[in-house]
């Protein structure tokens, strides 16, 4: 596989703008359903990264593991 083929391959992985607006616009959707509570896409865009900092916890736990487990 050449350098552009797996560029090429990578780029197709990764969503796109409108995608990852689209996610992000049902995400709010249905925290807002959820909660009952209609908070503003200005509220949501100061909130800190909760699913983010979630990733990172569970990422660091793993290779902590995997650490431990050799």
């Amino acid at each position: 596989m050449t350098l552009g083929q797996l560029i090429e391959r990578l780029a197709k992985e990764q969503p796109t703008a409108e995608q990852i607006a689209e996610r992000v616009a049902a995400d709010r959707k249905v925290v807002r359903e959820v909660i009952g509570v209609d908070i503003s896409d200005e509220e949501f865009d100061r909130a800190p990264d909760v699913l983010g900092n979630i990733q990172r916890i569970a990422a660091e736990k793993a290779r902590t593991a995997r650490g431990m487990a050799t």
